[in-house]
């Protein structure tokens, strides 16, 4: 039931997007002023990929972690202590397979060993170094999965010169645009996963306990990443499965908000990392706005465009979705608005 009310509300969400653009493009072409200006023969072209497929994240998220569970292949994290990472209950738990929703059956979950979680730190899996293991492993009461994936794993050794990231207190609603970070396959990368991320990806729908992001699928080591408040960097989900739907295929991720109880008590006790020289921390802003590109697929926000003789990694935009400083929002020749460097 989670999942088709999500994608129902993701396709009543589609609907009302391409309704607000007809009566925006109206309103241009009857002198009314909008935040895009109206095409034009010279108006920039745009290759915007959907979903977001991610780019590399070049090291400006060192607080993601992998986790490789023993003989399970592996998952995406976050420390949110130097002894606590925040990542999906499936990842750490018996059962096997990618989660669908609804469940089946309301069979218990059982937990797998703490100590066959190890956390590894680094941008690719074939060079991240494995820095602790579990010590012990928090989840929500009961047995259910769909809603609930999320756990905290403390870890035996102290991560202490990362700095760890906070989870926002509120949720994000929808329509709000978030930053996910994950590990995933690159074209040409072989074997080896890499951190992706992905930037300015819309929310597209909303229940109790889950936000449905449209971004690429979750699968193989993305689940269990974090999604971030663009602005704050803040944690507001957990990548828990794929929510299929063709061409509309997105992930939801677990509601951090619906579960604060839980992430407290897994911070009782711990020490936060004090700032100093030597400790890794988030970058701010947007990733790789202004950066070279050929194709959407190569940008974290999976738009790029081509402005006269330049073409750069870009973003949407629209009358409540302003660009950046030195950025304007114009309309392509594809109908789509992006920003534009001034």
């Amino acid at each position: 039931m989670v999942q088709s009310r999500l994608v129902s509300r993701f396709v009543r969400d589609v609907v009302a997007v391409r309704l607000a653009f007809g009566v925006a493009l109206l309103a241009a072409c009857s002198g009314v002023g909008t935040s895009a200006s109206l095409a034009t023969p010279l108006a920039p072209s745009v290759d915007q990929a959907e979903p977001v497929p991610g780019a590399p994240d070049h090291g400006n998220d060192p607080a993601i972690v992998a986790l490789d569970i023993a003989g399970r292949g592996l998952c995406s994290g976050a420390l949110i202590a130097v002894d606590v990472v925040i990542t999906a209950r499936h990842c750490v738990s018996a059962a096997r397979g990618p989660l669908v929703c609804p469940e089946r059956d309301n069979a218990t979950v059982e937990s797998l060993p703490p100590q066959s979680v190890r956390i590894l730190v680094g941008d690719d899996t074939s060079s991240a170094v494995e820095r602790a293991r579990g010590r012990r492993l928090l989840v929500p009461p009961g047995g259910a999965l769909c809603g609930a994936d999320i756990a905290l794993v403390l870890l035996d050794e102290p991560i202490d010169d990362v700095q760890s990231l906070t989870v926002r207190p509120t949720g994000a609603a929808n329509g709000d645009h978030l930053r996910s970070v994950s590990f995933g396959r690159v074209a040409g990368a072989g074997a080896a996963m890499t951190k992706l991320v992905r930037d300015h990806v819309p929310v597209l729908g909303t229940t109790a306990t889950e936000l449905l992001v449209g971004e690429g699928p979750c699968d193989e080591g993305g689940c269990g990443g974090p999604a971030l408040d663009e602005k704050s960097g803040q944690i507001v989900g957990v990548a828990s499965r794929v929510v299929p739907g063709g061409a509309a295929a997105s992930n939801a991720y677990t509601r951090t908000d619906a579960f604060l109880a839980l992430i407290q008590q897994s911070l009782d006790g711990t020490t936060s990392v004090t700032t100093g020289t030597g400790i890794l921390k988030a970058k701010k802003g947007t990733p790789d706005l202004g950066a070279n590109c050929a194709l959407g697929t190569e940008c974290s926000a999976g738009a790029c465009v081509t402005a006269g003789k330049q073409r750069y990694c870009s973003r949407p935009c629209g009358p409540r979705d302003a660009c950046p400083a030195h950025f304007g929002c114009e309309q392509s020749q594809q109908g789509e608005p992006v920003c534009i460097e001034k």
